[in-house]
């Protein structure tokens, strides 16, 4: 994770099967990261294999505390088809788009930024 010009960035690592005791310990790691504050964020997901329902309803509701809207980055189909099904039918609190390039994603984000 880092912040750059107003904008949170999150890396994930390779994770196989992303469960909801994973996504509370990101979600933790990143309020203490930001202080509690608010944020736009990009979120790298091109690494993660699999999320869990559970880790995707948490995501879209108590995980998305202190994010101001997502852009989610994807690569493939297959990540595709995952941050798809998580706008659809997870439904995030916040705005949250998918992008395959980076900088058109930070454009977007730029609305949000304080």
């Amino acid at each position: 994770m880092f912040i750059e010009d107003g904008i949170l960035y999150i890396h994930y690592k390779q994770i196989e099967n992303l469960d909801q005791h994973v996504a509370e310990d990101c979600v933790r790691a990143r309020k203490a990261f930001t202080e509690n504050k608010d944020y736009p964020c990009l979120v790298d997901v091109i690494s993660i294999k699999n999320f869990t329902k559970e880790a995707r309803d948490y995501f879209a509701n108590e995980g998305n505390e202190g994010i101001i809207a997502n852009a989610i980055l994807i690569n493939s189909t297959v990540t595709k088809m995952m941050a798809n099904f998580y706008i659809m039918v997870n439904k995030p609190t916040n705005p949250t788009r998918m992008f395959t390039d980076k900088a058109i994603a930070l454009e977007w984000l730029k609305q949000f930024s304080k």
